[in-house]
């Protein structure tokens, strides 16, 4: 096991699985996770994971000891010119939202088609896998978005 931590959103399945607890299923199950829902905000992200947030506690402890998160690998959230038009943007470009996968981004791209121009970003609240995301997540979201 090599002591340099990886970043969680960038470390390929065979960095993953070179971390104790971490076998081949579950790094592809974090690989898997991170192309559908978008970058990882924190290693805590891991319990949503299927198969690895039913890890016993302290071996889930254990393993991110080995990753982190680069904070300047998310897409910076204050700076309004650096938003992206939720009425305006494809799916890559939504993509490139920290928090915003391929679902998510076909979501809201499916919204817009069927019901218009998105007049408030709360609407993206009840869309799916929006809606199963914590509120402080959605605000996360919603600060790097705008209409």
């Amino acid at each position: 096991m090599s002591p340099e931590k990886f970043d969680l959103n960038i470390a390929s399945v065979h960095h993953l699985k070179s971390i104790k607890g971490i076998g081949q299923g579950r790094a592809e199950a974090i690989v898997r996770y991170r192309d559908k829902n978008g970058p990882f905000a924190s290693v805590d992200d891991l319990a949503k994971v299927p198969h690895v947030g039913d890890m016993p506690p302290r071996e889930l402890d254990q393993a991110k000891q080995h990753l982190m998160v680069q904070s300047d690998a998310r897409a910076p959230e204050h700076k309004d010119a650096q938003k992206i038009d939720v009425n305006q943007a494809n799916v890559a470009e939504l993509r490139q939202v920290s928090g915003i996968g391929e679902a998510h981004a076909q979501a809201i791209v499916a919204y817009r088609e069927e019901h218009g121009k998105i007049e408030d970003l709360s609407a993206i609240d009840q869309l799916p896998y929006f809606r199963d995301q914590s509120e402080l997540e959605r605000q996360r979201i919603k600060k790097s978005l705008k209409v």
